[in-house]
């Protein structure tokens, strides 16, 4: 008999049905990641659950997580599960440069780099041409990051026998078979963060992710350098406005707003930090221009 793999809804639907699940199964399995939940049935059904009620909460082109890791589980099939590096968080401020510019009115560009993480995943061989043309055609940018950034989730496992839980734990397998793949992905952005500031020194202000921000005058240096990368990309002015508690703060004239970061130790002048992340460099090979 073929085992069912239902969606029965969101999460809300998941509280509902929870108690009758509790009341009639005796032996099941439930999976949390993120916004979704996974009741594994006795015999061997698999109820699914994604995202809330809530207005936004699901993220279009956040189906596309599904499609990601079983490409990827082919990717281990041929080619086994590839080392990796822990890397610290793509982001970066030059605080030298943008203090000079606090509240002067200044403009600085920032360019956002489109379908970054999807496009290193393309590249790197972890997705292929079929899944990354549909992702970039029928998904937004947060639906790409999530599909990427649940490479890198520990679920979170609770086993039941006879109704009552026995087991809860996080599922590690899981984890370590999908994590070397985020990981990889993380590691080639930083290395394009890096590059790129050691092309702009000090006409470069900071990286945030999948965008670098620059003095307007090197607007075409810094295009150049990410079109040589493979990337396309989107330009939006900000403006630097204060800098408290190590926390700073900046209007984005696209998004209409302030926006602040806590700034922490990501000081790229902080010289025992450069190096160490320097040491750390790849060459970049050219990627597929989107």
């Amino acid at each position: 008999m073929r085992k069912r793999n239902l969606f029965q809804g969101t999460i809300e639907r998941y509280k509902e049905q929870l108690p009758t699940i509790l009341s009639k199964s005796k032996d099941f399995t439930i999976i949390t990641s993120g916004m979704s939940r996974k009741v594994i049935l006795e015999d061997g059904s698999v109820l699914r659950y994604f995202g809330t009620n809530k207005e936004n909460s699901i993220v279009d082109g956040a189906f596309i997580v599904t499609m990601v890791q079983r490409e990827i589980d082919e990717y281990i099939e041929k080619n086994g599960i590839p080392t990796y590096k822990v890397v610290s968080d793509v982001q970066n401020f030059n605080m030298k440069q943008i203090k000079s510019v606090l509240n002067k009115k200044v403009p600085i560009m920032g360019i956002d780099i489109n379908a970054c993480y999807w496009n290193v995943a393309h590249k790197l061989g972890y997705i292929s041409d079929k899944l990354y043309k549909r992702g970039l055609e029928s998904c937004k940018k947060q639906g790409l990051l999530i599909a990427i950034g649940c490479l890198a989730k520990r679920p979170l496992v609770r086993v039941y026998k006879n109704g009552e839980l026995v087991e809860n734990r996080f599922d590690d397998i899981t984890y370590y078979r999908y994590c070397p793949f985020y990981w990889n992905i993380l590691e080639y952005t930083y290395d394009i963060m890096i590059k790129s500031y050691q092309l702009l020194k000090d006409d470069w202000y900071m990286f945030l992710t999948d965008c670098v921000f620059v003095d307007v005058e090197k607007i075409g240096v810094a295009q150049k350098f990410l079109i040589d990368c493979g990337f396309k990309y989107k330009n939006h002015l900000i403006e630097y406005k204060k800098f408290e508690n190590n926390k700073l703060e900046w209007y984005d004239y696209k998004d209409k707003k302030i926006k602040q970061m806590y700034v922490g130790s990501r000081d790229i002048n902080d010289t025992q930090s450069f190096e160490k992340i320097k040491g750390a460099l790849r060459s970049i090979p050219p990627l597929t221009a989107t």
